[in-house]
């Protein structure tokens, strides 16, 4: 199963997930085109820094929002996840073994796609009636310091995470968990967005990835993905 994102750059992850056909390759080069304008429209962002490695995986067709499977069939393990904390500290995806847990990639300046999903994550556990911890990733790590990852993940509450990390750090963790991600134009004022795939990992009690929820699917999914997980 691939989980997708913008097509650039020389760099291609060896772990890809969600099960689709590829497209053609001159539809191929459109698809990516039109993944990276939206995602530049909808992740915006300030403050120019050097343009980090951009990661990328194999764009693919999906399918409407409402028929897409979320499930790993069979669950896999979930890659290594091993950066810093919102507190500065040094954090393992593996301390939080014995529950599930959701991870996300994204960044902090992004003011559309990445508060949507958050805060989407944080009512279907709501609805669900179930408390889990939630892992932000950053793909911005050069704005997205340990007190930008406080301040952000504080927002949505209590279990929420943020992790940075140097940018080697942060891109290793990319291909490792089939992310695609990259900075796109410096405008005149210095601003930027990042282009990035968007999908949030449902991880399970003993390390399993079991869900790969897209964007949009809103938060009724999520409540319904994280109750057949919590139940085991």
């Amino acid at each position: 199963m691939s989980r997708s994102g913008p097509a650039a750059g020389p760099a291609t992850p060896h772990r890809t997930r969600r099960s689709a056909v590829p497209t053609t390759s001159s539809v191929r080069v459109a698809l990516a085109a039109l993944v990276v304008a939206v995602l530049a429209a909808a992740c915006g962002g300030t403050a120019a820094t050097p343009s980090p490695t951009p990661i990328m995986v194999e764009p693919v067709t999906q399918p409407p929002l409402g028929q897409r499977e979320t499930a790993y069939d069979p669950p896999e393990e979930a890659p290594p996840l091993v950066l810093t904390d919102q507190d500065g500290k040094p954090f393992d995806l593996a301390s939080l073994r014995g529950r599930p847990v959701f991870v996300y990639f994204g960044y902090t300046h992004c003011p559309d796609v990445c508060p949507t999903t958050l805060a989407d994550i944080r009512e279907g556990m709501k609805r669900a009636g179930i408390s889990v911890p939630v892992v932000m990733v950053t793909i911005d790590p050069a704005r997205d310091t340990a007190a930008a990852m406080q301040q952000y993940t504080s927002f949505y509450g209590e279990g929420f995470l943020g992790l940075t990390g140097s940018q080697v750090e942060i891109n290793r963790a990319a291909t490792d968990w089939g992310v695609s991600f990259r900075q796109l134009e410096v405008d005149k004022n210095g601003n930027y967005a990042m282009a990035h795939s968007t999908d949030t990992y449902l991880i399970d009690a003993k390390g399993m990835l079991r869900h790969h929820i897209f964007f949009g699917a809103g938060a009724d999914i999520f409540a319904d993905r994280l109750t057949q997980v919590a139940k085991g």
